[in-house]
């Protein structure tokens, strides 16, 4: 004998399965969320640190001081002796939430012609939504490894 059996999905089935998919997503986008603000604090940190790195290259190169003036959002380098701005990098454009600072900062970070940091060591902070991630530029010029 043959069955009256239809091959498919009922629609408690598919309830079933669009539920379960909710519940789920519920649950992954919050760690998203984080995720992503995580990532975006640390791409900042490494756009500061590279620009930090080209900073004091470039006052290598050019034999000259180059002078990096931070502001919480944003921060320039500057060719010290004519004043004029090398380049530049707004934080909040790109990196929403992120803010940047530098302990006992007098003038901004000036590296010498020689790449050294004038002004001793000082700690660079980059602070977003889920911590703060650091770096130091010693008194020489080197710039530390990022935390």
């Amino acid at each position: 004998m043959g069955s009256n059996r239809t091959i498919g999905f009922t629609w408690v089935d598919f309830i079933a399965v669009a539920t379960i998919i909710g519940i789920e997503a519920g649950i992954a986008l919050p760690r998203l969320d984080g995720y992503l603000q995580n990532y975006r604090l640390n791409s900042a940190t490494m756009a500061v640190w590279e620009d930090m790195h080209a900073a004091r290259v470039m006052a290598i190169k050019e034999k000259r001081k180059i002078r990096v003036d931070l502001s919480p959002h944003s921060y320039e380098v500057v060719r010290a002796d004519t004043g004029e701005v090398a380049f530049s990098r707004h934080l909040s454009n790109k990196y929403p939430g992120i803010t940047i600072g530098v302990t006992d900062i007098r003038g901004g970070i000036v590296f010498d012609r020689t790449g050294s940091a004038e002004g001793g060591t000082r700690e660079v902070e980059i602070q977003g939504p889920t911590g703060t991630r650091r770096f130091t530029i010693f008194a020489t010029g080197k710039i530390g490894g990022l935390s």
